[in-house]
């Protein structure tokens, strides 16, 4: 039942976009660690994109930027079908400043848009998010 809840709320959350602004084309990533090995690299398990992606600019929506590893794959999905790295804009809530420095040292180009740098974004959040931050 809440997988289907999520799904209808990103629905929703696509719907408004695209009836705002009709130009608006949204691509879908599903980028994941092995759960027994995290030090590997992510994988695109999924991803369905526009078929303009190339000529677009994109916001890469991510939450958190922990290690900066799954924004990594993401971004090497995007070069694949053809996209700019400075057509890429990165919108997160929280960054590490090693995610930052990992992300720009291999792909200089991308623009991060995000609210705070903190060495702990998980724990942060977390704080921030259910008001325990004191």
């Amino acid at each position: 039942k809440q997988w289907y809840q999520r799904r209808i709320r990103k629905a929703v959350v696509s719907t408004q976009s695209t009836g705002c602004c009709r130009s608006i084309r949204i691509g879908k990533m599903l980028v994941r660690h092995e759960q027994e090995d995290l030090n590997k690299p992510a994988k695109v398990i999924y991803a369905k994109l526009p078929p303009d992606v190339a000529e677009r600019n994109v916001l890469l929506m991510y939450p958190l930027m922990n290690s900066g590893g799954t924004i990594h794959q993401s971004i090497r999905e995007l070069k694949k079908n053809h996209v700019s790295e400075d057509r890429i804009t990165i919108c997160t809530l929280f960054v590490t400043p090693d995610s930052v420095t990992k992300v720009l040292d291999d792909f200089p180009r991308v623009r991060i848009l995000t609210t705070e740098v903190n060495d702990d974004c998980a724990l942060h959040f977390g704080e921030r998010y259910f008001g325990t931050d004191k």
